[in-house]
């Protein structure tokens, strides 16, 4: 797995559950701080662990399908993201705006190549090109699932990534491998 920030190779915000930032948090903040991660302590640290969560519905995405760009991956991408907000709203989860979440990891570290390797996709997209046999998609598109099932509410686009993106990792399928008939059904969606 590669890491491709710099200055920093991520963000980690860190606080205590359900709030707070004393203590161990602020104790964990200060061993982590000459790592190679921005360790900016948060006070409402879940607000902050459901905007990334948003922010990491499209890995699935990303990793059945190859790189999202504009076009029809991107616009599937703003709709996986856009239910995965509605589903929050139902279920009262607060969260941050997403774009806010961008341009602070763009005024934190940025995107350079590492050395020897060439540009991959996300963590989920490296787990299927590793071959690991599972992916993060039963905790990121499953959590909007399982949070649409006991609000009510509807998710069909991160159940069929949740639901595809594990079948790529059971079965070792390449990543970036869906074919355009798979395209076009979760787009029907």
């Amino acid at each position: 797995m590669s890491a491709a920030g710099t200055p920093v190779s991520g963000i980690l915000r860190l606080g205590g559950y359900p709030t707070g930032t004393g203590g161990r948090a602020a104790a964990i903040a200060a061993d982590l701080a000459g790592s190679s991660f921005s360790v900016p302590l948060e006070e409402d640290v879940m607000r902050w662990k459901y905007t990334k969560l948003l922010g990491n519905l499209a890995n699935a995405l990303d990793a059945v399908a190859g790189r999202i760009e504009d076009g029809p991956l991107g616009a599937l991408r703003d709709r996986v993201t856009a239910e995965g907000a509605a589903v929050l709203a139902a279920a009262g989860v607060p969260h941050h705006d997403l774009a806010e979440q961008f341009v602070e990891a763009r005024e934190t570290l940025r995107l350079a190549p590492v050395a020897g390797e060439g540009r991959t996709g996300s963590s989920s997209w490296q787990s299927l090109a590793r071959g690991t046999g599972s992916i993060e998609a039963d905790h990121l598109n499953g959590e909007i699932v399982l949070l649409a099932r006991l609000h009510g509410v509807a998710a069909p686009l991160n159940e069929a990534l949740q639901r595809l993106a594990g079948a790529f990792a059971r079965t070792g399928r390449a990543p970036g491998s869906l074919t355009a008939e798979e395209l076009a059904a979760l787009t029907a969606l």
